[in-house]
């Protein structure tokens, strides 16, 4: 009896786990197919599409409309999502090694803990993924996003970190931005507050009302950025480069600005 309640839990727990990924629409050969097919100018639409689970590495979309789709869990490795309209869609605990999202719409997208190294020490040669030009409005973002390039990205009100503590996303307690590259991107309104940002670029970004409330900003580079209305209370700044930046007596917290 035993044994059978404890098969009856390992297989309930991994049902849970699986529940995320359980209900794809479609094969991944039969959107390779429809990729292969596709125009560009003339994009697929996979709105409100379930393709969780699926391995979809390599694939070209071409622009194709993803809007509300469910990437959960997907391989999208080395994937060409650039010029992608991702609007709401999720992609929580997806892989994204190398996967570009350059000039895509992911406003209001979710993009927990998902997978953008090959290795637990981010010292192997492939890329993560790349976000240059990203609309990421109001997107929720956690996880690990070390050096990850979100150049003139739109992060307007966006949250980065854990967000409910009832969900899984708890077991990640600060989301990692060390090196990451905000050069020219906007982050009015966003949340970034107690991650662990340091070394970020952030020259000639608009930080006007940023969350950034006990950060480690420890060697971010914030020459040139616009910090009106921005909460740095409680951050560790040790080596963070200030450097003509606009509204400084208008942010909160701000340890030293150098002349």
């Amino acid at each position: 009896m035993q044994r059978l309640i404890a098969a009856l839990g390992f297989a309930l727990a991994w049902m849970s786990c699986a529940a995320g990924v359980a209900g794809a629409e479609m094969t991944a050969r039969e959107v390779t197919a429809l990729m292969f097919r596709a125009e560009r100018g003339r994009p697929v639409n996979l709105a409100g599409k379930d393709l969780s689970g699926l391995d979809l590495a390599g694939i070209d979309f071409k622009g194709a409309v993803l809007d509300g789709a469910n990437l959960y869990g997907a391989d999208l490795t080395g994937a060409n999502l650039s010029g992608a309209k991702l609007r709401r869609a999720r992609l929580d605990r997806a892989t994204l090694i190398g996967a570009d999202f350059s000039d895509a719409d992911l406003s209001d997208a979710s993009v927990l803990r998902p997978n953008n190294f090959p290795t637990m020490t981010g010292t192997s040669s492939a890329p993560p993924p790349r976000f240059t030009g990203t609309s990421l409005v109001n997107a929720n973002l956690n996880g690990r996003f070390d050096g990850v390039d979100f150049r003139g990205a739109d992060l307007t009100s966006a949250f980065l970190g854990p967000r409910d503590p009832r969900e899984e996303v708890l077991i990640t307690p600060m989301m990692q931005l060390r090196g990451a590259d905000f050069s020219g991107a906007s982050l009015r309104g966003a949340d970034l507050a107690l991650n662990d940002i340091q070394s970020a670029k952030f020259t000639g970004a608009n930080l006007e009302g940023a969350n950034l409330r006990e950060a480690r900003l420890d060697g971010a580079d914030f020459r040139n950025a616009r910090i009106s209305g921005a909460n740095l209370a409680g951050a560790t700044q040790a080596g963070a480069r200030f450097e003509g930046v606009v509204g400084a007596a208008r942010a909160k917290g701000l340890v030293a600005v150098q002349p």
